[in-house]
């Protein structure tokens, strides 16, 4: 949260600087977060609350950044936060049983998988705007990334709960900046890596449009001495106590060690096809994909008090969204639930711009 505020208060420095005529300053803030299995709230804190549903996954991206604009270049400063969780239906509701104290049934077979993929990190940008034609605009963006925290890699294996035991199974592999379950002492990160974003906007005829935009297409953020645990647990390490819930030891069969250690982070993609009904209205459809996990969506523009109006519904995480474009100021936001503490689907898009 330090950071953000820092970049807002930034981005007011930066515009207080002299400029030629046509430089855009700009800044933006953009949170987009997801949980099939739980409230957002709930994941947050320790799953406490109603039993999981069913679901696989769970991401969060979140970005502040300062830029600006000069002819066909731009270039910013970004600070951005990225939670990806997979994960199957039995290691959900374990999770959820071991979070709450709650006993685990007897005689119930457990298959495990849980990924993380999470990244802390700033970084510089560089793009460039290329007119090809009247009707053809293409936008390439390159990234560079400084990783100060890091949790990358797996848990899998199997549970079996008995009359009187139990027989358990599990392999961990994964490098990070702090164990969080193992309970190692956090060490420094040091990570440099890099992305590409291509934008893609193409005017078929005087009705229809095509825009797409892909983040995070490409991406590599590399890890020298990253700290790192590879370990097997057997039924010498996990145990139940008097009230039937899982107790697991701290002795594990492994090594924590240091290497080497490439990271990719998930891409992100948007194709929207507009269909101009005349000069103020227009109907629209999306495809929104978060590592290959489609969010369809459907939409209505309205041009007002010069103004962009969109309104529009995810058919998948059944979230509205509206947003509101202006000269110099653009803001979004989407939820399927008034209450915030009840949301699965949330996002927050904020952006001003400046010309001098």
């Amino acid at each position: 949260m330090r950071a953000v505020i820092a970049i807002i208060f930034s981005s007011y420095a930066l515009i207080s600087f002299a400029a030629t005529q046509d430089t855009e300053y700009y800044s933006d803030i953009e949170s987009l977060s997801y949980s099939q299995a739980a409230p957002i709230e709930q994941m947050i804190h320790d799953l406490d609350g109603a039993p999981l549903k069913s679901g696989k996954y769970a991401f969060t991206h979140n970005q502040a950044e300062i830029g600006l604009r000069k002819n066909n270049f731009e270039f910013s400063y970004f600070y951005r936060y990225d939670y990806y969780l997979k994960f199957n239906k039995d290691t959900g509701q374990l999770a959820y049983l071991q979070r709450n104290d709650l006993a685990l049934p007897q005689n119930t077979h457990y298959d495990i998988y849980l990924r993380p993929n999470h990244l802390r990190a700033w970084g510089l940008s560089a793009a460039y705007f290329y007119d090809i034609n009247p009707q053809l605009a293409l936008k390439t963006r390159i990234n560079y990334l400084r990783a100060t925290h890091t949790t990358d890699g797996y848990l899998k294996g199997q549970l079996n709960t008995l009359d009187d035991g139990y027989q358990a199974q599990l392999y961990l592999n994964y490098g990070y900046s702090r164990d969080t379950l193992l309970d190692r002492p956090e060490e420094d990160s040091d990570g440099h890596g890099a992305s590409l974003d291509i934008d893609l906007r193409w005017q078929l005829n005087k009705r229809i449009n095509i825009d797409f935009s892909g983040r995070d297409m490409l991406s590599f953020i590399q890890y020298r001495d990253l700290t790192y645990t590879t370990a097997t647990a057997n039924t010498d390490n996990i145990a139940f106590d008097q009230n039937g819930t899982i107790d697991t030891k701290p002795t594990v069969s492994g090594v924590e060690r240091y290497r080497d250690q490439t990271q990719r982070l998930a891409a992100r993609y948007s194709l929207v096809g507009s269909y101009k009904i005349n000069a103020q209205h227009a109907l629209d459809t999306e495809l929104f994909t978060y590592d290959r996990r489609v969010f369809p969506r459907l939409g209505y523009q309205s041009n007002w008090q010069n103004k962009q109006w969109r309104l529009n519904y995810d058919l998948r995480s059944k979230a509205w969204g509206l947003s509101i474009k202006g000269q110099y100021f653009n803001i979004g936001l989407r939820t399927d639930a008034l209450d915030w503490e009840d949301a699965q689907a949330l996002e927050l898009q904020l952006g001003v711009n400046l010309q001098l």
